[in-house]
């Protein structure tokens, strides 16, 4: 059965050999596993062995073998080849006893060599022994410094009585182990100065070294020759351009250095302006090498328009629901039911009341006219007012439509002057005409701020199934409103809706400016070119020309081709104009074309244009010449890309509902439906351990749990988060839905769509969990992330101790040191911990733990600017903690159609390739070898469950499959795993990792008409026709048997889930084979 890892996003096809088995439940799994650790715990740690000691002693487990006085254990034939572990039976009353004894030692040593849970147990049991907790105390920290005489005396007089303790309290440890953990008590300390305490500040200060040898290497291959004048602080653009890179990672070619996305080619190829620009609008998870000289990476685009959500369509969301619920109570029904909340659908025996569809549909209602509706609806549509009006208010103010219309009004000026042929220079000056007489309306009539303003949704789908008696509709609608309107007029406006769209995609601004260049290569085909942008300019906007209707649209919203519901129109409309509003902010146009440079913003693509056509121009040789056009080019068409990532329109077919389109919707979350489990998801744990520490993570745990105020300190750290844009998947299945490739910005859904995307946020909700998961972690991650800045921060700000890479990550996140010193004078005055408020006048509970809180940070501009950035801070890091894909991780031809349905599943592991991988090696830090040994402990451990639910025995997996599978779920490998995976596949495991480390093919899936492994490399869709196909050719020639059985099983939704594994094993057994 297919799962997919967490960690990588890679699908394991494995397979049980059928076989008349008893079928053990996965939560039994969970049982073990818990059973594991705590055994674990109890045999490393000292309370846990006195505890068994006394249990032992009291239960007197040795009554039941009478004690014989001739037997001698040592010359029983029985211990051969255990003289090893003769502690284990010395107090043995028997032959029979020993005979017991024996048994449970083999019963033990399988749980140690086959239980990663087991082991986990054993580390936490260590960390949490009294010799450990003793080196973080002051005592400990004394007896650990000095003469390496003096360490090793002191620290290993503790260790070795410590381990006499525990041979005098079980006579089962083995003496090996006594004398090998007193003997490294004794040496360690005299071995390398000050650990344990400081081992981790020795490596960080190794860490920093490197990294010093690097900056070395680096600037002397990027800046030889280039250097600014003695004494000026100026910078010049090489300079400027090997600081804007990516901080070396030691993959080279494999890592930063490949062109693998847009992000990673600006970065490495551009100007620095072009550098700047594409940094400000993709959020980036790595370091770039001015983070670890002082440089600042700034807010990004993406960021923003994460943020804009919690305070616009939740907030709005929220309200219409409060209404909703006044509603329900004033018609006696106390309020909404799980069924009605997440189904959408009338469940109450009331036939009076409203379903939650229908009562956003009469808001609909409300708002375009219609007076007989109940007081709720009035309240909730005066709650949506602040959501348009806000945003409408920005939209008009930054003129967004009238920039986009100026722009087509300059291409068509253009064409206008370059043509020579007077029929098409007529035509032209029609298309000229028309455009300014839409500008003109826009600027008299087009705010969006206007009283009950709300966005139109056109049905396309049942526009084109019904498009006869649309046009009817629409024709009666604009005589009635327009009685002088001609029929030319209402035909062109009734053709138009044939290419319409929600959404406005411009025109390729890479391909303008070339047109507009006197450069260009040998390829340009000008005249295509001027063919492709007369067209898109002949494309009117729908929502535009919505906008200039003068109609009754309940006449068409009645007939069904106009959508009613509120929370579709909510994140239609956020997804139209929060990215628009954003870019405009930045370039001073949607298009990031930079029309508005000279009134203060930033340089846009034109700028960089004219700066590559400055080079080309000065080029000495005609293959510098074309060397300098083809990368201008390349770095134009990124940058264009970019723009349509973050709007969401990279990459859309040009109807995106057409069948196909429709088909790869609705196939790429049936697939989600029949693969994912969900239970790899554990390994985020051993993420938030490996970013923050060990030590660190336990500790602030422990403050949290015990200090009595958790509940609030947890209520402002996911408040603060979810302002940065992050841990609102209960709401949006945002984690969910951008790694397995099923974010779709505009949701041009049918009804048959819309149902099926219903049950899938309802999988993801109750039945998979990741939303409440995701939400969870999140929250979480933002809590640790919220402690860690502020502690850096103070260090920052206070002159104290402050480690290069975590100076460099407050850079990366934003914090400039001016920033740096608001945030923390806001912490001090309103947030909550070390040297801030105390939770209450007993004094401050926490020594590590601090909260931000946000919310009551003063309203200067300094301090809401601050707070601004602090959030993103908060958000980027949680996104970087608990992987989640951003818009610019992967290849652009992954956001396509086809890539899509190639890649789905493999964007999560790009995305963990980047946050944990390469992160990690440019960090350096002892963190990140912390957390590569739990997440590779937890990644055996979900093997473990796997293996468990299959009924396999863990313990008999050679080492070597178990290194391979437990680094495949740890996600370490990220992309480079599915690389490796399918290599192997296709190698009939010949060549790879497996059989370097002697491990076993891995389990697949067995087709009997097509059983070879292309399908699986090609994605889960192709596997899932393969699997089809199969079963079709199984059954019609009679050859029906288990493997097919098999194959029925994985089509089926919900199958893979992890808590209902058993009863689908029981369907297959009974019902399939």
């Amino acid at each position: 059965m297919p799962e997919i890892n967490i960690g990588t996003g890679r699908t394991f096809l494995t397979h049980r050999e059928i076989k008349p088995v008893d079928e053990t439940s996965f939560l039994e799994g969970f049982k073990d596993a818990a059973i594991n650790i705590g055994r674990g715990w109890s045999d490393e740690n000292t309370l846990g062995l006195a505890t068994l000691f006394v249990a032992k002693n009291v239960m007197n487990e040795n009554k039941d073998y009478e004690y014989n006085s001739e037997y001698n254990v040592l010359a029983d034939p029985q211990l051969e080849g255990l003289t090893d572990y003769l502690g284990n039976f010395m107090h043995s009353n028997s032959a029979e006893h020993t005979k017991h004894l024996i048994e449970r030692f083999y019963k033990k040593q399988k749980q140690i060599n086959g239980s990663p849970s087991y082991m986990i147990g054993r580390i936490l049991g260590g960390l949490t022994d009294p010799s450990s907790l003793f080196a973080f105390t002051k005592g400990g920290r004394y007896l650990l410094t000095g003469s390496r005489l003096k360490r090793s005396a002191g620290f290993g007089g503790i260790v070795a009585a410590e381990e006499s303790s525990k041979r005098l309290l079980t006579d089962e440890r083995p003496l090996a182990d006594t004398l090998l953990i007193s003997a490294g008590g004794f040496i360690i300390p005299a071995m390398f100065p000050s650990l344990p305490v400081t081992a981790g500040k020795k490596f960080d200060k190794l860490a920093d070294t490197l990294d010093e040898a690097d900056d070395i290497i680096f600037n002397s291959k990027y800046t030889a020759g280039a250097a600014a004048p003695k004494g000026s602080k100026l910078k010049t653009e090489t300079e400027l351009q090997a600081e804007n890179k990516i901080q070396p990672t030691g993959l080279g070619i494999f890592g930063e250095q490949g062109p693998y996305n847009p992000l990673f080619r600006v970065l490495k190829n551009g100007s620095s302006n072009a550098q700047e620009m594409i940094e400000s609008i993709l959020e980036g998870a790595l370091y770039q090498v001015k983070n670890f000289k002082g440089g600042v990476t700034g807010q990004s685009i993406e960021r923003n328009i994460y943020k804009r959500y919690v305070p616009t369509v939740l907030a709005a969301t929220k309200k219409v629901e409060s209404a909703y619920n006044k509603y329900l109570q004033r018609s006696g029904v106390n309020q909404q039911g799980f069924l009605e909340k997440n189904f959408d659908k009338k469940f109450t025996n009331n036939k009076k009341v409203m379903s939650p569809k229908e009562f956003r549909e009469s808001i609909w209602d409300y708002r375009f006219g219609k007076t007989d509706v109940e007081d709720e609806v009035i309240e909730a549509s005066k709650g949506l007012d602040d959501f348009y009006k806000s945003i409408g208010g920005e939209y008009d103010e930054l003129k967004i439509v009238q920039s986009y219309i100026n722009s087509q009004i300059d291409a068509v000026k253009f064409f206008i002057k370059r043509t020579k042929n007077k029929t098409k220079k007529q035509d032209l000056n029609i298309k000229l005409e028309k455009l300014q007489s839409r500008l003109e309306y826009v600027n008299k009539y087009g705010s969006l701020k206007q009283d009950k303003y709300t966005n139109i949704m056109f049905k396309k789908d049942q526009i084109t199934a019904r498009f006869d008696e649309f046009s009817a509709v629409l024709t009666r609608a604009l005589r009635e409103k327009n009685p002088a309107i001609r029929e030319d007029e209402i035909d062109d406006i009734i053709k138009s809706f044939k290419e319409y769209q929600p959404y406005i995609e411009f025109e390729n601004i890479a391909q303008k400016i070339r047109l507009l260049s006197k450069h260009n290569s040998a390829k340009f085909d000008r005249e295509l070119v001027e063919t492709q942008l007369m067209n898109k300019v002949d494309r009117v906007s729908a929502r535009f020309m919505s906008r200039k209707l003068n109609i009754d649209y309940r006449l068409l919203a009645d007939a069904g081709f106009i959508e009613k519901d509120i929370n579709i129109l909510k994140r239609i409309y956020y997804n139209q104009t929060i990215p628009d509003i954003e870019i405009s902010k930045v370039f001073g146009d949607p298009m990031g074309y930079g029309a508005n440079y000279q009134k203060g913003n930033k340089v846009g693509m034109k700028q960089i244009a004219d700066e590559y056509d400055d080079m080309i121009d000065n080029a000495v040789s005609a293959a510098e010449k074309q060397k300098l056009i083809k990368q201008r080019d390349e770095i134009l068409d990124d940058l264009d890309a970019s723009i349509g990532l973050v709007r969401g329109t990279y990459g859309l077919p040009q109807d995106p509902n057409r069948t196909l389109s429709r088909g790869i919707r609705i196939g790429k979350l049936y697939n989600a439906m029949t693969m994912l489990t969900g239970i790899a998801q554990t390994v985020d744990v051993a993420r938030l351990v490996m970013i923050n520490g060990m030590g660190k993570t336990f500790k602030m745990s422990w403050e949290v749990m015990t200090g009595g105020f958790a509940k609030e300190t947890i209520k402002m750290s996911k408040n603060t988060t979810q302002l940065g844009g992050e841990a609102i998947d209960m709401a949006t299945s945002q984690r969910a839905m951008s790694m397995y490739g099923m974010d779709d910005a505009f949701g041009v859904f049918n009804k048959f769509e819309r149902g099926v995307s219903g049950v899938g946020n309802l999988y993801f909700t109750f039945l998979n969990l990741s939303n409440p998961w995701n939400t969870g972690v999140k929250t979480v991650a933002g809590m640790f992330n919220g402690a860690r800045t502020l502690e850096a921060i103070e260090a920052l700000v206070t002159g104290g101790k402050i480690t290069k890479v975590n100076l460099a990550r407050l850079k990366n996140l934003g914090i400039d040191d001016q920033t740096a010193k608001i945030i923390y004078q806001q912490y001090k005055k309103h947030g909550y911990g070390k040297n801030a408020n105390s939770w209450s006048s007993v004094g401050d509970q926490y020594k590590l733990m601090r909260v931000a809180n946000t919310e009551s940070w003063d309203q200067t501009p300094e301090a809401i600017k601050a707070a601004d950035i602090f959030h993103s801070a908060i958000g980027k890091q949680a996104r970087i903690d608990i992987v989640t894909p951003t818009k610019g991780d992967v290849p652009l031809w992954a956001n396509t159609e086809l890539g899509g349905v190639l890649l789905q599943f493999k964007k999560f592991g790009i995305a963990s390739t980047q946050r944990m991988l390469m992160r990690g090696l440019q960090e350096k830090d002892i963190n990140f070898l912390n957390g590569v040994m739990l997440l590779m402990a937890a990644g055996a451990m979900v093997d473990a469950f796997r293996q468990k639910a299959f009924n396999r025995d863990y313990s008999k997996k050679p080492t070597g499959q178990k290194i391979v599978d437990a680094f495949d779920r740890s996600g370490l490998g990220g992309i480079f795993s599915d690389i490796n995976n399918a290599i192997e596949r296709l190698g009939n495991n010949e060549i790879g990792l497996r059989p370097l480390l002697g491990a076993k093919k891995p389990y697949g899936t067995y087709r009997d008409l097509f059983n070879n492994p292309v399908p699986d490399v090609l994605g889960p869709s192709a596997s899932q026709l393969a699997n089809i196909g199969d079963i079709a050719w199984t059954w019609g020639t009679g050859k029906y048997n288990h493997h097919t059985a098999r194959n029925v099983r994985r089509l089926l939704p919900f199958q893979n889930v992890w808590f209902l594994d058993s009863l689908f094993d029981e369907v297959e057994k009974k019902g399939l084979r």
